[in-house]
């Protein structure tokens, strides 16, 4: 009797760990089945979301094209005669005086330097009507004019643009040098403050120094000195 109820413990037990097997068998099978359900729907989500992109990518939005804005085109009707190898002398007064012989003159420009404002040798004159243009450039071809040959060629309406008349003609009124005069006398007589004066006494005190230095080498003992103004010594007073 003992015996057989030792195989009853026995069976008990097994019995036992068989169904806790069977238990932890099914949780993590249980576990493993929602782990793979997740990543099958993260990667079903990202292939969606990556044929999306591709889709977006492939098919452009119809762009919305905005109406162009028309050039505005430059017309002339007008006859324009270039003229080179222009002697000194010859200025806007002097062309448009000569050139009217042939007919009416519009418009007369002659080329100058920006900086100095000195004739540049060539010129345009526009005519009135482009047959008159016609007949000036070609008698005045290979016109001799004080030692110089001049060169004359009409530019049909075709090969016109506005650049030959756009910059102003000067005057004795007006004219580089006198512009460059006016903003350096600006300049001059405008209030300094006190750190560029100090600077601009400083520079000049180095330039007088490398003077006395190039006139010892040459035996000359000349030494240069400071002028104070009364102000300055009455407030270090």
């Amino acid at each position: 009797m003992k015996v057989k109820k030792k195989s009853n413990t026995l069976r008990d037990t097994e019995l036992k760990k068989a169904v806790k097997n069977k238990t932890k068998a099914s949780k993590h099978t249980g576990e493993s089945t929602v782990r793979k359900a997740v990543k099958n729907v993260k990667e079903i989500i990202e292939k969606k979301q990556t044929e999306r992109r591709a889709a977006k990518k492939n098919v452009k939005e119809p762009l919305s094209i905005k109406p162009r804005k028309k050039r505005w085109e430059f017309k002339s009707n007008r006859g324009i005669v270039y003229i080179g190898h222009i002697p000194h002398g010859f200025f806007e007064e002097q062309m448009k005086d000569y050139f009217s012989q042939f007919g009416t003159v519009t418009k007369v420009r002659l080329v100058r330097s920006k900086k100095t404002g000195t004739s540049r040798g060539y010129g345009y004159v526009e005519f009135q009507h482009t047959d008159v243009a016609k007949i000036a450039a070609e008698t005045m071809n290979n016109y001799l004019m004080c030692g110089r040959l001049l060169k004359a060629t009409y530019i049909p309406p075709e090969k016109q643009h506005i650049g030959f008349f756009i910059r102003k003609n000067w005057t004795k009124e007006i004219y580089p040098t006198l512009k460059n005069r006016r903003k350096i006398t600006a300049v001059r007589n405008s209030t300094i403050s006190d750190k560029k004066h100090r600077q601009y006494t400083n520079k000049t005190l180095k330039n007088l120094t490398k003077l006395e230095e190039k006139l010892k080498e040459k035996g000359i003992d000349l030494k240069f000195k400071q002028v104070i103004p009364d102000e300055e010594v009455q407030e270090t007073q």
